[in-house]
């Protein structure tokens, strides 16, 4: 197959197709019946944080991002769409008079970058989350906190901060909150944040 003559289908999936494998929990239904018929599909997903109800951590679990649909690559006459159509979980696919109609590239690309967006926010929430109850259990006093950040001082702001990282910025004053009051230089100017001590460096 040439990758040039290839086109996205949509399938529309049958209830308990985005439920995990019980055998395997990195695929779901739909992924596992679809790879053991020799075909691959894509299930756009998203993570939410879940508290197990026996063991009570926290777990990651996907979520569909299209509740019902899934999609596959396929080069249309080439494709054994009746082997499609019998797969588990697989309730029927999307076209016209029973013909599957390919959609547009540029849609899947939006799919994708909408579920890459939503995993890096996921992935800084998560971060951040841990960075905070780090933070609880080691809280540094107001007073410790002026000693090592003293107003006037300036540092610079860590990767992990999502909106001004690697930006510098003045100190204002420390809070008893493990942050720090300060100025940030900006592309717009000059902005007034509370940032974790975590994420902040003194510059030499």
């Amino acid at each position: 197959m040439k990758a040039a003559n290839m086109a996205w289908y949509a399938l529309r999936l049958k209830p308990g197709a985005s439920r995990p494998y019980r055998h395997d929990e990195r695929l779901t239904n739909i992924e596992w019946s679809m790879k053991r018929e020799g075909m691959e599909c894509y299930m756009p997903t998203e993570l939410a944080l879940k508290i197990h109800h026996r063991t009570k951590q926290a777990i990651d679990k996907r979520f569909p991002l299209i509740p019902g649909y899934a999609f596959m690559q396929a080069v249309h006459d080439e494709q054994n769409w009746k082997k499609v159509r019998d797969c588990d979980f697989v309730a029927s696919i999307i076209g016209i008079g029973g013909t599957p109609i390919p959609l547009p590239t540029a849609q899947i690309d939006l799919i994708q970058m909408a579920e890459t967006s939503l995993r890096e926010l996921y992935e800084y929430h998560k971060a951040l989350r841990a960075y905070e109850e780090e933070q609880r259990l080691r809280k540094v006093t107001r007073r410790v906190a002026s000693e090592q950040f003293p107003a006037g001082s300036v540092v610079t702001i860590g990767r992990q901060h999502r909106l001004f990282a690697g930006r510098r910025a003045t100190i204002i004053a420390a809070t008893g909150r493990n942050t720090i009051k300060a100025v940030i230089e900006t592309l717009n100017g000059m902005a007034n944040a509370e940032i974790p001590i975590g994420l902040v460096e003194r510059v030499a």
